[in-house]
């Protein structure tokens, strides 16, 4: 996909990027663009690695440090929930052409 991008396609990208940015902001974001681009490379390709799983002592287990924990705010196990009703929606009465006094 990307092994097609001819010269034409990369000069219209670039004019298009000039439209947009402007010719003062355009060099400022090639630049910042180079300068990240140089600090990813070398980032990745940095021999400093630090392998710490060999350092690591051995770390007590979770049920080990329960006691550290703050208590929880929980209501009393004995206290059943209180129910929750929902209000019953109001219905409009029904509306008929008819009143009482014409029903007779």
């Amino acid at each position: 996909m990307f092994g097609s991008i001819g010269p034409q396609e990369i000069l219209i990208v670039l004019v298009i990027a000039l439209i947009v940015l402007g010719p003062k902001k355009l060099p400022e974001m090639a630049r910042s663009l180079g300068k990240g681009v140089k600090e990813f490379k070398e980032g990745i390709n940095d021999d400093d690695t630090v392998d710490v799983s060999a350092d690591e002592e051995e770390e007590e287990p979770v049920s080990a440090r329960v006691h550290e924990l703050p208590p929880a705010d929980l209501p009393p196990a004995d206290a059943p929930p209180e129910p929750v009703v929902a209000p019953e929606p109001a219905v409009a009465p029904a509306s008929s052409d008819k009143t009482p006094a014409d029903a007779s």
